[in-house]
């Protein structure tokens, strides 16, 4: 997308969101992410190309289920850690990769793995693997 596109899209999307909430008295839920969605995309410094070369490359190792090295490729995107990472992935492929949570680490009882598992890839490996296995032991594909 070009530069002109971008900013007329920021434009287009700026106003939209103004006008759907300027005689609100209170945000929904919706309109909260949605602002914050808007002021997040309009501070990333990547551009098309490199998106487009980095998440390719991610996807071909995760069809290779090469975790880590998947997570790695897409966390070398400006603002990307291991969370979105793990959300592109899944969002991608729902029925390979799961999303990385804080409160399902804490609920499989695996507390050691809060302090690092933002920046860890090894941590989202062993994550994805425990949480296949659980749905594997359950019948779930």
């Amino acid at each position: 997308m070009k530069r002109q596109d971008k900013l007329k899209w920021y434009r287009g999307e700026f106003e939209e969101i103004s006008n759907k909430i300027h005689s609100k008295s209170f945000l929904s839920y919706y309109d909260f992410l949605r602002i914050r969605n808007f002021k997040l995309q309009n501070t990333t410094t990547e551009n098309e190309e490199h998106i487009k070369s980095v998440s390719e490359e991610a996807f071909k190792l995760a069809k290779q289920d090469k975790i880590q090295e998947a997570i790695s490729c897409l966390i070398q995107l400006d603002g990307v850690a291991i969370p979105i990472a793990s959300t592109i992935l899944a969002m991608k492929f729902p029925n390979k990769f799961v999303i990385i949570d804080r409160r399902v680490i804490t609920a499989i009882g695996k507390k050691e793995w809060l302090k690092k598992y933002l920046i860890d890839p090894s941590i989202y490996e062993s994550y994805l693997k425990l949480l296949r296995q659980k749905a594997k032991d359950e019948g779930v594909d």
